[in-house]
């Protein structure tokens, strides 16, 4: 899962989340990052690594923070300005090429 996040600086970056395996398992770390993602949505948060307990802990914001100002940038957009080249785009792809056996 990728969350789009802004910092107080005003940089925007995408913030990859791991979901739970197929199985349902959840490593600690991820679903604490989770978390965190969803409750930003709410406040500004920071996010402090435990190591003791395993996970991320959750640190809200004290002063009263206004609103992010997000840039006018569409989610698709976002990937493509964030993963540049390195998108596949067709069936014709070096990549999708390399896995057929074709180069």
């Amino acid at each position: 899962m990728f969350y789009t996040t802004i910092n107080r600086q005003r940089v925007l970056s995408l913030w990859p989340v791991r979901l739970p395996a197929s199985d349902g398992r959840i490593n600690e770390w991820h679903r604490s990052a989770r978390e965190a993602a969803e409750h930003a949505m709410e406040r500004w948060i920071r996010i402090v690594s435990n190591r003791n307990l395993g996970a991320y802990e959750i640190v809200e914001a004290s002063a009263q923070i206004p609103d992010p100002e997000w840039p006018k940038y569409t989610f698709h957009e976002l990937l493509k300005i964030g993963f540049r080249d390195r998108i596949i785009s067709s069936f014709d792809h070096p990549v999708l090429k390399r896995v057929r056996g074709e180069c």
